[in-house]
């Protein structure tokens, strides 16, 4: 790290609002992580966020160095992020239980490193789209030495018969009600996407007579304004789905007949063919337009990139020997398995195989991040206070639909509250006074949301009466619809 960078972080951690979000943040996830009883896997996937935090920092500075040690520690933030989630589904039990149990485990484990994650987003500011591209090119060289070492061994791997067909059935033909919804608006969200791509790349008004250009440019800013709408609603639809898989949400919506509007497959259809074809046209003319630039440039921002790539195939192809111990001292349930993917595809491939499978993870959550700015679900500046919000009220809903200590649920949206309010108002704040006057407001601002949060909390907990009153029967969703109504409260005191 450079002086420069070193001050910028040294300046940031001697904030008041820094110092406070990552105080909230680390509380929340020690009481996420107790009430939660997988103390490991969420210090591990919060260790993740972190490292994921400065692989983003680093980011922010030109040169082959950075973009170098960037793309390098990728690999580690994959591997732990993963490892992360399956040790907290692990411990809490839900491995071998299906996608729909080990749904809240995941949840929980996402959240924490999101908040783990914003809250050295506010130590620090980070370059999303720089990790994005970095993540992107480690995929690429991993995936492109795994499928050569594949072609290479193709006579010792048994391929499945499948049909091409049956990879798109759970899109355009959905199974259950939670799959149609979340695949419904996932397909709007994609075509969106696609079509915002395609209006940003292709050369739409340069196309046209000088006469026509600014009516066209008008309508090219309204088209795109209305699929960011689109994507936004589009997010929220898709992510108020998922709790649809609880069978106490299931009874009490009607969440059947809204799956039967959205199941037919002529618009699934229709959506998918308008994303291919709107992805296919912006990739295209994104194509031209890098064939025409300077290929030395090019190769410059590509090169240090494929550093982590590299690393995993160096590692593929010397970690023989330790690899095959490994899978001698998995479990036994799991031990044939993984024995029969090492004599199908040899160390070196197992190890590539894993690697893409977990870049891929990191890749979408990168992605899915990146959506969460491009919609302004998140905002693009100072982000951080956000995110470690977000983070721990997702933990806060998790633990309080498993019936989790009322206590507990409450104080996780208290922090969650704290994180966001402290950093959002530092940021205007600064923006009103500049840096150097800013920090004695931030300190007074952080010492009232801590005690306000910490009135909203105890507001929440006499409030708890009336809560259970009008929840469900089964008592199933308390806990969930407690940590809702105190994030409505504390939000309500703390920005009045």
């Amino acid at each position: 790290m450079s002086e420069s960078t070193a001050a910028a972080v040294g300046a940031r951690l001697t904030r008041p609002a820094s110092l406070t979000v990552a105080l909230a943040t680390g509380v929340g996830l020690v009481v996420a992580s107790v009430t939660s009883g997988a103390t490991a896997g969420v210090a591990l996937t919060a260790a993740a966020g972190v490292a994921l935090g400065v692989t983003t920092l680093v980011g922010t500075h030109d040169g082959p160095a950075a973009a170098t040690a960037g793309a390098a520690l990728t690999p580690f933030v994959a591997v732990g992020g993963v490892a992360g989630v399956v040790l907290v589904a692990a411990e809490r039990g839900a491995l071998g239980g299906g996608p729909v149990a080990a749904l809240p485990a995941v949840a929980l484990a996402v959240g924490a490193g999101v908040a783990a994650f914003g809250a050295a987003g506010t130590l620090a500011g980070g370059a999303v789209r720089r990790t994005f591209r970095s993540v992107a090119a480690t995929v690429t060289v991993v995936g492109l030495a795994f499928v050569a070492l594949l072609a290479a061994r193709i006579d010792a791997i048994s391929v499945p018969d499948l049909a091409p067909g049956a990879l798109l059935d759970p899109v355009l033909s959905p199974g259950g009600p939670t799959t149609a919804l979340v695949t419904f608006f996932g397909l709007v969200v994609a075509a969106a996407l696609a079509c915002r791509w395609a209006l940003s790349a292709l050369p739409i008004t340069e196309l046209l007579p000088r006469a026509r250009r600014q009516a066209a440019e008008r309508v090219v800013t309204r088209l795109d304004a209305d699929c960011r709408a689109l994507t936004k609603y589009g997010v929220v639809a898709a992510s108020a789905s998922l709790p649809t898989a609880i069978p106490a949400v299931r009874e009490a919506l009607p969440v059947a007949g809204v799956a039967a509007l959205v199941v037919p497959t002529g618009p699934r259809l229709l959506l998918f063919t308008v994303t291919l074809v709107a992805a296919v046209l912006a990739l295209a003319a994104r194509f031209l337009r890098a064939a025409a630039g300077t290929t030395a440039a090019t190769l410059g921002r590509l090169l240090p990139a494929t550093a982590g790539g590299v690393l995993v195939v160096l590692v593929a192809v010397g970690a023989g020997g330790r690899t095959r111990a490994a899978v001698e001292g998995l479990p036994p349930a799991v031990r044939p398995v993984a024995a029969d993917l090492l004599a199908a595809f040899s160390p070196a491939g197992l190890v590539l195989g894993i690697a893409v499978s977990v870049l891929v993870a990191l890749l979408g959550v990168l992605m899915a991040l990146r959506v969460a700015l491009w919609i302004d679900l998140v905002p693009a500046r100072d982000r951080g206070g956000a995110l470690a919000g977000a983070g721990l009220s997702t933990c806060a809903v998790v633990l309080g639909a498993g019936e989790a200590p009322a206590l507990a649920t409450f104080a996780l949206v208290g922090l969650g509250v704290v994180a966001w309010d402290v950093s959002d108002q530092a940021r205007a704040v600064r923006a009103d006074l500049g840096r150097s006057s800013a920090g004695g407001l931030e300190a007074v601002h952080a010492v009232g949301s801590v005690a306000t949060a910490t009135a909203g909390v105890g507001v929440a907990w006499a409030s708890l009466g009336l809560v259970g009153v009008v929840a469900l029967p089964d008592g199933a969703l308390v806990g969930a619809v407690a940590a809702v109504a105190a994030a409505v409260i504390l939000l309500g005191v703390v920005r009045a």
